[in-house]
């Protein structure tokens, strides 16, 4: 769809204060990240540094110890690049989520709801 921008970046600051990662969803086709109120699915790639050693999650499960991010506390959210979004959490440990331009969504952001709203950002 789109690339990120300097507002999501904000957004998520906010959002994902004090919060810590719940759970991670792996599938045949994506990867998702569960934090207490915002959950993150990715249908590109997504980079991390996890216990100092780099991973790639491109389209299809692998040997990465995503579960390791698992209860990790939030710590900073940045633009890397303007299709590269870099989660941090206090351990030193990050996700790097891409986006891409095109027709399909690269990364969904569920937000918590406010009443019946659903709240969303598609990338």
């Amino acid at each position: 769809m789109i690339l990120f921008n300097s507002e999501i970046i904000e957004i998520l600051q906010k959002a994902l204060n004090e919060q810590y990662m719940d759970s991670v969803l792996i599938s045949s086709c994506g990867i998702g990240f569960k934090f207490c109120d915002v959950n993150i699915h990715c249908n590109e790639r997504v980079y991390a540094s996890i216990n100092g050693n780099n991973y790639q999650w491109e389209d299809s499960p692998n040997n990465a110890p995503w579960g390791s991010l698992v209860r990790q506390r939030f710590s900073n959210v940045s633009l890397f690049a303007a299709n590269l979004l870099r989660i941090t959490f206090q351990s030193g440990d990050y996700i790097e989520i891409e986006s891409v331009e095109s027709q399909y969504e690269s990364v969904i952001i569920n937000f918590p709801s406010n009443g019946k709203e659903i709240i969303m950002e598609t990338f």
